[in-house]
């Protein structure tokens, strides 16, 4: 009864979060992934047995007759922690991401309001030739006199 209850509440989480995260506001966005994530952490949680009144910890190992296989798999719960990590960690980069946004789209960042900005919104520059800027390099080999070359270009012409 358990387990069916705790299956129909993560799907719903996972419903309801894949159903923001397809809405187009970033607020629906952010709640989206955040209950998509605490439905993992549900099924992750629902995959671990609970048994209680068994110590986690055998003290010796050689003289242990029981079956090990009363004892509760840590996993899961290393799993969820991880993935509580992991969500916060997105959930940060996503809410940085889309203050960054905003932050450009109303335009008080610093950066889009130099003028030598070539990424500026609105930015006309013009484009100069790649050829243009090497010129001097090219005339500065051509001129350079054979006796300053390098001693193995002379080595290798002979």
């Amino acid at each position: 009864m358990i387990g069916l209850v705790l299956a129909i509440l993560v799907a719903a989480l996972m419903g309801t979060g894949a159903y923001l995260v397809l809405q187009r506001s970033p607020i629906r966005l952010v709640l989206g992934l955040t209950l998509l994530t605490h439905g993992v952490n549900l099924l992750l949680f629902g995959t671990g047995a609970l048994r209680r009144g068994l110590p986690p910890v055998v003290l010796n190992k050689a003289t242990y007759e029981e079956e090990i296989g009363h004892f509760v798999d840590p996993l899961p719960q290393a799993l969820i922690l991880t993935a509580i990590v992991i969500s916060f960690g997105i959930m940060a980069f996503i809410i940085a991401l889309l203050n960054r946004r905003n932050s450009l789209e109303k335009g008080d960042d610093p950066c889009t309001e130099r003028t030598d900005d070539p990424f500026a919104l609105g930015a006309r520059h013009e484009l100069r030739r790649v050829d243009e800027d090497y010129e001097w390099l090219e005339d500065a080999i051509l001129s350079r006199p054979a006796a300053s070359a390098p001693s193995g270009a002379q080595e290798g012409a002979q």
